[in-house]
């Protein structure tokens, strides 16, 4: 049966077995009892639904108007709608390739997403299948059509209904067809009938096409009562001058062939029109004869009067033949029309071309050569090229037919649905080609003169159609592309004539060796090579290495002894049935490996030749094979024995067999970096894997989860990150997951497997179930990669317990509310190719936020879907109260990159507190042009792409940071970005990583009326000193930009930055920080402006020429200039070459010992001796080096700096301290780190033996336990130091605590430390008991809170307590005073930026002394001897000193003056 057949038998099996259980109703099918589940059945035919896009209004067109009217016709509408969203319903809809989309959006009919329990079941022709836009994920089940099961049984009926009596015979009308081979015809009921009937009606076919739709149209106009009349010898077609009632009729013939061709190729394909639309090819008498003769038919429709009725063509292909009819007559003029509106759609008008080779071949050549441009062509040799290549090993059944063929090739690429397509096109314009030189040999053409270039003979392609397809070859022998040969159907001489012939354009063959071709593929054009059978050893080299362009080469069942030389062109080697040497397999590789490209070997069926292998290979292969993939399916051990030793990088193991064998050659295959595995795996995993490992690929197959969680194991054992991918890899249930080889149970292996750090893998799934994702339950993993959506929902309750995972990347689509519970570890979701609904998008975007740490989302090719799509979702919450909680939220700690994006995805970010935003191109920055100015929140802003014209971003306010990092920008668009960066009120940095700024000539057509000089003049206007410019890869045109500019911080990434800022810097008069990167020789020319305050060196190096006169520089600064050396290394003397100067290093070392270093501060965290020698005797009076290894490179250094005064260290000190201190110092200022005791002990007896004053700062350091301060290098014990200590007169020592430990305070307990000064309230607490004993303590500085009583015990030697920052309670400050009165000398009280805290803040207390007790003892105290100093104070404060006996009060500030007046 036919598609419209098969869906009318559906329908009436569904009506009479599954509806009405009429048991006297015998089904069409023998599975009926499925349809008993479907409720309803609606059968629309696509060919009346023309204009017309959703299914529900096809139905009420052709069903509901049909049957009912009025307000009964409203009610049963709306009741369809309640029955397509509730009801398991059947969608049967004919004719897909005879309806299009109005709006040419959609490829079916469009059915609403609630229609969910809907089954869609459509008929289409199988050049409808190769649409690049019906995608595979829309198809879950593609059935072939074959034809007729009992074409004998369908005769018979036939002829029984053709006849009032059983007069002729089945028999005969088999005989008559066998007699004219016309057997082909009886695939097809149309085709069936019509022989069936002619052959009622006594008429002869010879087997032609066009013959025979002539015959039937002879036959109808007969039936119309035409008169009789004969075309005469020559003056039509051949298939017309046999007709008897044609010709006196031929107008009506033209008439409606023209109209047939109009219905046919009008915009919108019509199979179905209207008698007005008719009446413009024919006249009313004509239209009646052909509604008579029956070449029309009146479709029936209750809601049209009959004048209005719909009419068709009996059937399609009776339009399709006049339609050709009318192009054949037409000629010229048609085919271009046809080729400006039908391009590339030659498969759509494949039977219509048919037609055309029977009635003019010449006609029809030209037709398909104008339809077929050099694309389509070119398509088509790239598939084919896919084809010979990837579809060896693929099971090829069943290209005896259309439909299979596209299934077949949708199956057997995964992830190659454009080649699959166009591949599917190749088989069905081959199988054109072939139906038209059928055609036209059987319509008697005499030049047949159809151009193809590529030919496919494969085993499925009938004999009939074999021989067609021979005869097409040798048509165009000369003119051949590709030649691929499956069944052997050629002669030697014609397979030899084509290759001879066909040398300068022949791209790919595949065929049998014969003696005579090896000679024949030598200098050809080939570029894909399939050879199967012995192979001459002696000349085989020669052959390959003339093949200039050949990229793949296959070998099947040969023997390979002798070294063959393969063409360096060459990207693919396969091997299979192969019997080789070890000399053939050792210099296969050592050529492959010599190639510049990568390439890939594989060895299918592979054996060694052991009579031949007299050596092998024994040591490893002294070659790189990084750029060589090796596959190997079902060879020999020997074989892999052979392998061994060669240093393999990437291998692919196509069965378990094959992983198996090779498990032991694995670990000798230190380089191996990536596996790939197909095949079915058991019990436990005995890989041995070696060190080197990156990917473990699980490709096809399955395995048991004993085997994958002993894999994954094994994977967390590699000290590196690994990726484990599992692509249609499937995890057996428990169930069958039996008969393993292993003793190791899988609960114990799960217990081991949690206690494993999977920190370093990365799982890729892509195709897993429940039991699979169970394996991943409470482990370590840290990076997750799901290819679809049905995977996550399969994690929906795995997830939550991966408390290590730090990265999600999801693809496929995803609707209705979020419901992913996020681990709290996770830093990203990384969003990669699919949709999702504007609901599910902030749903998860509210789950981010409510992580505590910063986060990234990305959005690569992502698609937020539209209103109209959105539909069908499983929530409750309205999507604006998603939003109102959204904006809600802080999104803060969330970074947005979007790589496509449409309006409304950037839509859902309006008015949110995102903190950070990656914008991936130029497309996407226009669509957030108006959403950025509401980002409040938003701090930085990372733009890619390219920009030109004036730049009109509209930035927040809170911007901090915008980042261009790859792209490029015109002079115009980067001056307006900066003067909107020096419009913040903050400073800001502008990043160029990859930024290119196009030349003038470049930069054109931009939108801007605005001149490049005003705005360069505005520019230069601004104020930029709170901007910082980053340049990681910038030309002149960039930095002339910042020329004059009043840039305040410039960071220089690389040394070709800096040599295009030559003669830049010096006009940024404002500059005062400068960032510089890279490696440096010879002498620094850097032009330094006046207002640099520091420049930093951050990694890289430079000579000690340049270092020496970098500073020189320097110095000829008259302000204080910072010079940071942070990973800058200076080279040793060795490095140092290659300079542009004459200068002798000797001569600027001298020079930089002349000059005045005062004003200098030297930074130093990573240094060598060299760089240090620099500074050798200089005069700097600042130096700061940021760990212990600088402090230790300076040991000879340090006394030589006569004028340091000051030295920040910073790092970990232990033993004694060995430092040689100038004597110059005045501060040494521990930065950050921790020391022992007795390297601080011998620390402050080396600052005591400095005769000034000088200060000893300890801000975040820590000082051991004695329990962690061993192993020192000192033999001194700590105890003597202690006493050293002590004797030594450290009342010239300020000591500065910001951070101290318990530890600490003890070493200074006894001491005669002069100054004190706690940087905070814990300080103090710490020195409780160590005050009073710290006879020689002079000044006391506090920073800090304090409440309650002052419980300090102030030593008698006290001349000065100075509250720096910070705050106090009034008891605190009244017991203060009252210790100090105490002192029986005078004694300052100093409150700098100490406020007294009011009463509602003074809580909390632990003194049980009321505060009136306070002040009555104070008012007792004698404070004669107290001075009172106030720089900062409050109400609160003074009314503590109020009636008291003060003898001098300063006070430092103008508006004490009302506090203190009264």
């Amino acid at each position: 049966m036919g598609k419209s057949t098969f869906l009318t038998k559906l329908a009436l099996d569904w009506c009479e077995a599954a509806l009405l259980h009429n048991p006297q109703h015998k089904t069409t099918f023998s599975d009926v009892d499925t349809l008993y589940e479907f409720p309803f059945l609606f059968h629309i035919s696509l060919r009346d639904a023309i204009g017309q896009r959703e299914v529900i209004k096809m139905i009420k067109t052709q069903i509901i108007d049909n049957i009912y009217t009025g307000a009964t016709r409203k009610m049963t509408f709306e009741l369809l709608q309640q029955i397509l969203e509730r009801e398991t319903c059947i969608l049967s809809m004919d004719g897909l390739n005879e309806w299009a989309d109005p709006l040419n959006k959609c490829t079916v009919p469009v059915m609403a997403n609630c229609y969910t329990k809907c089954v869609s079941l459509i008929t289409a022709r199988p050049w409808k299948m190769a649409d690049e836009r019906i995608k595979d994920s829309e198809i879950d089940r593609l059935i072939e059509i074959e034809g007729i099961t009992d074409p004998e049984t369908l005769t018979k009926l036939m002829i029984l209904s053709l006849q009032p009596a059983y007069q002729k015979k089945h028999t005969e009308f088999t005989e008559y067809v066998n007699a004219r081979q016309l057997m082909q015809f009886f695939k097809s009921p149309w085709m069936q009938t019509l022989l069936a009937s002619l052959w009622m009606n006594n008429k002869d076919c010879n087997g032609s096409l066009c013959e025979l739709y002539c015959i039937v149209l002879d036959l109808l106009f007969k039936k119309a009562n035409a008169r009789e009349g004969y075309f005469k010898k020559g003056t039509t077609f051949k298939c017309l001058s046999n007709t008897s009632y044609i010709e006196p009729q031929n107008e009506i013939l033209n008439g409606i062939a023209k109209a047939a061709f109009h219905f046919t190729f009008s915009s919108e394909k019509s199979l179905v029109f209207s008698k007005a639309e008719l009446r413009n090819f024919m006249s009313e008498d004509q239209l009646k004869f052909c509604l008579n003769a029956g070449l029309l038919t009146v479709l029936c429709n209750s809601t049209e009067p009959f004048h209005s009725q719909p009419m068709s063509f009996p059937h399609e292909t009776v339009q399709e033949f006049l339609a050709a009819l009318h192009i054949a007559n037409s000629k010229t003029d048609v085919i271009e029309s046809l080729v400006i509106k039908n391009t590339n759609n030659v498969l759509q008008m494949s039977q219509i071309i048919i037609y055309l080779c029977g009635l003019d071949c010449g006609i029809a050549n030209k037709l398909i050569h104008r339809l077929t441009d050099g694309d389509f062509f070119n398509d088509i040799n790239h598939a084919l090229s896919e084809y010979i290549v990837y579809f060896q090993s693929v099971n090829l059944e069943a290209f005896n037919t259309d439909h299979k063929a596209i299934e077949n090739i949708r199956k057997s690429i995964d992830g190659m649905d454009y080649y699959s397509r166009i591949l599917a096109v190749s088989f069905l314009f081959q199988r054109m080609m072939i139906a038209c030189l059928i055609e036209a040999k059987a319509s008697g053409q005499m030049d047949i003169c159809l151009k193809c270039r590529d030919f496919v003979f494969n085993t499925y392609l009938s004999e009939s159609e074999s021989n067609a397809l021979r005869s097409l070859l040798m048509f165009n022998k000369s003119n051949v592309r590709t030649l691929i040969l499956e069944s052997n159907l050629l002669q030697k001489s014609e397979l030899l004539t084509v290759l001879q012939q066909s040398k300068h354009c022949l791209e790919r063959v595949k065929a049998k060796v014969i003696p005579e071709i090896h000679q024949a593929f030598h200098d050809s054009n080939l570029q894909e090579l399939h050879m199967i059978g012995r192979l001459n050893d002696s000349i085989i080299s020669d052959v390959l290495t003339s093949l200039s362009k050949l990229t793949y080469l296959y070998i099947e069942d040969s023997t390979c002894n002798k070294e063959i030389h393969i063409p360096f062109t060459i990207k693919n080697i396969e091997l299979k049935k192969i019997t080789c040497s070890a000399v053939f397999l050792q210099m296969l590789l050592v050529h492959l490996s010599s190639l510049k490209h990568d390439t890939v070997v594989h060895f299918d069926m592979c054996d060694v030749n052991l009579t031949e292998c007299n050596t092998s290979i024994s040591q490893a292969l002294p070659i790189d094979m990084s750029n060589i993939e090796v596959f190997i399916t079902q060879s020999s051990i020997e074989m892999y024995g052979l392998l061994r030793c060669a240093p393999i990088v990437h291998l692919t193991l196509l069965t378990a067999v094959d992983a198996e064998l090779a498990s032991d050659i694995l670990l000798p295959h230190s380089k191996l970096e990536t596996l790939y595995l197909w095949g079915t795996y058991l019990g436990h995993c005995a890989l041995q894997l070696p060190a080197s490992l990156h990917c473990v690929s699980l490709q096809t197959g399955e395995c048991s989860s004993e085997w994958l969680c002993s894999l994954l194991i094994k994977l967390s054992e590699l000290d590196h990150p690994v990726e484990c991918q599992l692509w249609n890899f499937e995890v057996q249930t428990l169930e069958k997951d039996c008969g393993a080889d292993s003793n190791i149970h899988v609960s114990d292996l799960r217990c081991k497997l949690l206690s494993c750090d999977m920190s370093n893998i990365e799982i890729l799934v892509k195709n897993g179930i429940k039991e699979l994702f169970e394996i991943f339950r409470d482990t370590s993993i840290r990076i997750l990669n799901l290819r679809n959506a049905g995977c996550v929902s399969h994690t929906s309750d795995i997830l939550p317990t991966l408390s290590k995972l730090e990265e999600l990347q999801l693809w496929g689509t995803y609707t209705g509310h979020c419901d992913l519970q996020l681990p709290a570890s996770l830093h990203c979701i990384s969003l990669q190719t699919g949709e999702c609904s504007s609901e599910w998008l902030c749903s998860l975007l509210i789950k981010l936020s409510e992580l505590d740490h910063p986060v990234e989302c990305e959005l690569w090719d992502f698609v937020v879907q539209s209103r109209g799509e959105d539909c069908g979702t499983d929530s409750n919450i309205p999507l604006s109260d998603l939003r109102s909680k959204l904006l809600s939220c802080d999104m803060s700690n969330i970074e947005i990159l979007v790589h496509n994006g449409i309006k409304e995805l950037f839509e859902i970010f309006r008015d949110t507190s995102i903190g950070i935003l990656d914008v991936i191109n130029a497309d996407c920055v226009l669509q957030t042009s108006e959403i950025l100015p509401t980002l409040s929140k938003l701090e930085r802003l990372l733009l890619w792409g390219t920009y030109t014209g004036h730049c009109y971003l509209q930035l927040p306010a809170s911007l901090h940071c915008v980042g261009l990092q790859t792209g490029e920008c015109s002079s115009e668009w980067l001056c307006s970005l900066l003067i909107k960066l020096s419009e913040l009120d903050h400073p800001v940095k502008c990043e160029l990583f990859n930024f290119v700024v196009q030349s003038r000539g470049e930069d054109c057509g931009t939108d801007s009326n605005i001149p490049v000089s005003d705005l360069r003049s505005k520019l230069l206007s601004c104020d930029m000193s709170n901007i910082e410019i980053l340049v990681h890869n910038g030309i002149k045109e960039l930095f002339e930009i910042f020329r004059d500019t009043s840039i305040g911080i410039l960071n220089l990434r690389n040394a070709d930055c800096v040599s295009h800022t030559s003669d830049i810097l010096p006009t940024l008069s404002k500059l005062e920080k400068l960032y510089l990167w890279g490696t440096y020789t010879g002498h620094c020319a850097l032009q330094l402006p006046a207002s640099l305050n520091c420049i930093s060196l951050q990694t890289g190096g430079c000579s000690s020429e340049w270092l020496c006169s970098l500073l020189i520089k320097l110095t000829e600064l008259d302000h204080p200039v910072k010079c940071e050396l942070w990973n800058f290394v200076v080279l040793s003397r060795g490095e140092d070459c290659g300079t542009e100067s004459n200068i002798p290093v000797s001569d600027l070392r001298s020079k930089l010992l002349s000059c005045d270093m005062s004003d200098i501060e030297i930074s130093i965290t990573h240094g060598i001796k060299e760089q240090f020698e620099i500074f050798r005797d200089t005069s700097i009076v600042i130096l700061a080096l940021r760990n212990a290894d600088c402090l230790l490179q300076t040991s000879g250094i340090l006394p030589t700096l006569s004028k340091l005064e000051k030295l920040y260290l910073w790092g970990t000190y232990t033993g004694h301290c060995a430092l040689q201190l100038p004597a110059s110092l005045n501060c040494i200022s521990l930065q950050r780190g921790e020391c022992s005791s007795e390297w601080l002990c011998s620390l402050l007896i080396k600052l005591s033996e400095l005769d000034h004053p000088v200060k000893c700062q300890l801000w975040n350091v820590v000082v051991q336990s004695r329990g962690e301060d061993c192993g020192t290098n000192s033999t001194m014990h700590v105890s003597d130091m202690r006493s050293k200590l002590l004797s030594c007169d450290m009342s010239n020592i300020e000591i500065l605590v910001h951070n101290g430990n318990k530890e600490l305070f003890e070493i200074f307990r006894d001491t005669s430390i002069g100054i004190l000064n706690l940087r905070n309230a814990d300080c103090v607490s710490h020195t409780s008991d160590i005050l009073p004993t710290l006879s020689k303590l002079e000044k006391l500085y506090l920073w800090g809170t304090y409440t309650g009583h002052c419980a300090l015990q102030l030593p008698a030697s006290l001349n000065c307590i100075s509250l720096q920052t910070g705050g106090c309670s009034s008891e605190w400050l009244c017991s203060l005073l009252i210790k100090l009165t105490e002192l029986d000398h005078p004694v300052k009280c100093e409150l700098w930026n100490f406020v007294v805290l009011s009463r509602g803040e003074d809580c909390g207390t632990e003194s049980n002394i009321p505060v009136s007790d306070l002040r009555s003892k104070l008012l007792s105290c004698d404070m004669s001897d107290i001075e009172i100093s106030i720089t900062h104070g409050i109400k609160e404060q003074f009314e503590i000193f109020r009636d008291t006996s003060i003898v001098i009060l300063a006070l430092r500030n103008q508006a004490f003056y009302p506090h203190s007046v009264n």
